[in-house]
């Protein structure tokens, strides 16, 4: 029969603790500073929302008043310059003729074609009907508004931001230069320890 003391098993004392690194601390100290940087960053927040925003606000109001009753008064006196202003006439308005349908030979161009030809065509002549009705309303209408005549559309976004002032390699320069400094810092707490 076998005996206890044959099969080499392991001796039943518990081993030794390792010992305990201090990482824990070193943990807890950055956590609580980034938390802190954190809890002033709201703080900060909740004073520009709640105290100095409203107060430029306040400050802004008297002056967009001032300008506005200046550009009024303006606005009513008469110039002393003389303006080429044309007098508007009334017109005869159009009255609707029913025109009986014909039937005609006219080839359909469709809208999404490849020939850059047909789509130069269509796109003028999409030009001239948006223009052909702004002329319209503007001259039919004698309330017409300034929103009836054709706009002008931007053609190239704002030059601001912070992309935009360092531009694209400065942007990736900023970027390796904070992730090289945070390896440097990971390093040396690594090294203390």
């Amino acid at each position: 029969m076998l005996d206890d003391a044959d099969l080499n098993l392991p001796s039943e004392q518990p081993d030794p603790e390792p010992p305990r690194r201090s990482g824990g601390r070193n943990f807890l100290a950055v956590a609580g500073v980034l938390g802190g940087l954190m809890l002033l960053a709201l703080i900060a927040l909740a004073v520009y929302a709640l105290v100095i925003l409203p107060g430029q606000r306040a400050a802004e109001e008297p002056e967009v008043a001032q300008a506005t009753a200046t550009q009024l008064v303006q606005a009513q006196q008469p110039s002393n310059t003389p303006t080429n202003t044309l007098v508007p006439t009334r017109t005869a308005t159009a009255t609707r003729t029913p025109v009986p349908p014909t039937a005609t030979s006219t080839p359909v161009t469709p809208l999404f074609t490849t020939n850059p030809e047909a789509t130069q065509t269509v796109e003028a002549l999409l030009t001239q009907a948006a223009l052909a009705q702004a002329q319209a309303a503007a001259t039919t209408d004698p309330d017409a508004t300034a929103t009836s005549a054709p706009t002008a559309t931007p053609s190239a976004l704002p030059q601001s931001g912070l992309a935009d002032d360092i531009g694209g390699p400065g942007m990736l320069a900023l970027g390796s230069a904070l992730l090289l400094a945070i390896i440097v810092m990971a390093r040396r707490l690594r090294a203390q320890h």
